[in-house]
């Protein structure tokens, strides 16, 4: 079953609505068509990691980061070199298999919850939501967090997306042959909303060919 989508478009809650909201960070995969681990991937002089990092220190967000742990000195050398401000609270790092599929790595981080009232779930490769965006998102949540809240820029839905506590039970215990794409296909219409923004790139950067013909837009 395709859920249909409500729509929301403006994000009007209070300024700080939906400070500390929990964030896992994806970033155990092995980036094997972008030709790296994108969790170092980087673009304009920031890491794709440290893009995400900002938005989520700008809402107060506590961040859970799954990465690989044949990663984790190179992890730790990019951690040290950002600014600590950036990192207070540090974000907490679990391990995931970087071969397996990106439920497991989601199963993973869940596993350390609980996650209240939810989560944000962030790949690392889709790191260019703009502060303004990363804003309304949050304040969406904040204003119905019992609802699955999904991006969405010209008619393309991308990342992060908000899950409600109540799916982390339903998601540990799955296993669909399409991840998380499966599970979403299972909820009922009117548990998922979609908030619209303009002029975002939320979707995930896959390939460096992409990420040249982004910045090339930029």
């Amino acid at each position: 079953m395709t859920a249909r989508m409500n729509e929301s478009g403006d994000g009007s809650e209070e300024p700080n609505a939906g400070a500390g909201q929990p964030v896992i960070v994806l970033g155990a995969g092995r980036g094997t068509r972008f030709g790296t681990p994108k969790l170092f991937a980087e673009h304009e002089g920031r890491t794709f990691l440290e893009r995400i990092l900002t938005r989520c220190r700008e809402s107060g967000a506590r961040v859970t980061l799954v990465s690989d742990p044949r990663d984790r000195q190179r992890l730790e050398a990019l951690l040290a070199g950002m600014p600590p401000d950036l990192l207070a609270p540090f974000p907490r790092i679990v391990a995931g298999d970087g071969e397996a599929p990106m439920l497991a790595s989601v199963q993973a981080a869940l596993r350390q919850g609980p996650y209240r009232p939810g989560w944000w779930l962030w790949p690392v490769d889709a790191p260019f939501l703009s502060a303004a965006g990363w804003r309304k998102a949050v304040q969406s949540a904040a204003g119905a967090p019992g609802q699955v809240w999904k991006l969405r820029v010209e008619g393309r839905t991308g990342h992060p997306i908000w899950f409600p506590e109540r799916f982390a039970a339903t998601i540990l215990a799955g296993n669909w042959p399409d991840g998380l794409r499966g599970c979403l296909d299972t909820m009922a219409p009117e548990e998922i909303s979609i908030l619209a923004l303009e002029g975002e790139t939320v979707h995930d950067i896959n390939t460096q060919e992409q990420l040249t013909d982004l910045a090339s837009k930029g």
